[in-house]
């Protein structure tokens, strides 16, 4: 048990959270991000891999469905192709109840990499998405004060308190 409450034990919080800082969401990091992690960071809110229908169509094999140059374009500019009344694209914005996708801002080469995370899923089943990466600095930052707090309120609990 802590009885004492000294500046050493504020050296781990106070380098968690300069780590979780450090380490936290930022936009030119997101082009270097893996195509699974924009995957839950942009796609997963509304398609699955796998598990069915949700606001969008499920993805699992529609790299094996899909011509690639359409499906970078259905991800990049999905209002162009309905404005050109692609038949593909009309049909899932009908199954999808006339809710149209919104286009996501993300770089060609962050499409491929979605494109080659969906291909490397098939033949899989269903895969299950994780805590988005956005999230993790948050926990850390919660987890960390979490921490401190029940240090400080360990250092208070421990005072004699003289009763005449």
């Amino acid at each position: 048990m802590i009885t004492e409450f000294s500046p050493r034990l504020w050296l781990p919080v106070v380098a968690a959270l300069v780590i979780a800082m450090l380490c936290g969401p930022a936009d030119q990091a997101r082009a270097q991000e893996s195509g699974q992690e924009i995957f839950e960071d942009t796609c997963a809110a509304c398609h699955t891999i796998g598990k069915g229908v949700l606001v969008g169509p499920d993805l699992s094999g529609v790299t094996a469905r899909r011509d690639p140059a359409w499906l970078l374009r259905q991800i990049k500019e999905p209002d162009q192709l309905i404005a050109e009344k692609d038949p593909l694209a009309l049909q899932l914005v009908k199954e999808a109840d006339d809710v149209e996708m919104t286009p996501p801002e993300l770089s060609d080469a962050q499409i491929a990499a979605v494109i080659a995370y969906l291909k490397s899923t098939e033949n899989q089943g269903a895969v299950s998405v994780g805590l988005p990466s956005q999230y993790v600095p948050t926990v850390i930052i919660s987890i960390v004060l979490l921490l401190a707090l029940t240090l400080i309120g360990l250092k208070a609990g421990s005072k004699k308190v003289d009763v005449r």
